[in-house]
């Protein structure tokens, strides 16, 4: 064989192993997309994680502003006072500071003085309250935790309502972070 022949067939073999070189291995490019697939990906699912917290959130606030509401209509159950029944815990607004109560845990009280005090159990319970020198007072009388380890609702607040037919309204509401005023509303017949 001659020279050049040999030397063509070295070249055509030198192609086919570069070839198979580059054909086995990834390019910078491919591994760039394939950080950047990978990296959104990640991303998506960080936010669906954040989103997923956001509503478990929210969720256990709202099972808590339902659970305050029926305490308070269990504590009109419990006292019936005034005609209709439950009439006399009529007139809670939402911004109602709690009234000074009584200590009915330590004290025997009258029905009037249960009402006043379940109203300001109630309210410093839901949380916007929490600095009131009444709530402070049944904190350290020990009816109430601490608020530390129950600090209620996010400027949670509340109402109650009873009209001439005996049906009782208790709206709970409270504000999310970085959403609109939120509350709920249960009505009882006294």
């Amino acid at each position: 064989m001659s020279s050049v022949a040999t030397s063509g067939l070295c070249l055509v073999a030198m192609n086919k192993t570069m070839r198979k070189r580059r054909s086995g291995g990834f390019s910078m490019i491919e591994l760039l997309v394939a950080v950047l697939i990978m990296g959104i990906g990640v991303l998506g699912i960080s936010a669906m994680q954040m989103v997923s917290l956001q509503n478990n959130r929210g969720a256990l606030l709202r099972a808590e502003a339902v659970q305050l509401g029926y305490d308070m209509l269990d504590r009109i159950r419990a006292n019936p006072a005034g005609t209709p029944a439950g009439s006399d815990y009529d007139g809670i607004d939402i911004g109602d500071a709690p009234a000074g109560p009584t200590d009915c845990f330590a004290n025997v009280c009258s029905q009037a003085q249960m009402v006043a005090f379940d109203q300001a159990v109630w309210k410093c319970s839901l949380g916007n309250f929490n600095d009131d020198s009444d709530c402070e007072d049944l904190r350290t009388a020990g009816v109430l935790p601490a608020d530390t380890e129950q600090p209620g609702l996010p400027e949670g607040d509340g109402s109650i309502a009873v009209d001439a037919n005996g049906l009782i309204t208790v709206t709970v509401q409270w504000q999310e972070p970085n959403s609109p005023l939120r509350s709920i509303t249960l009505e009882s017949q006294g």
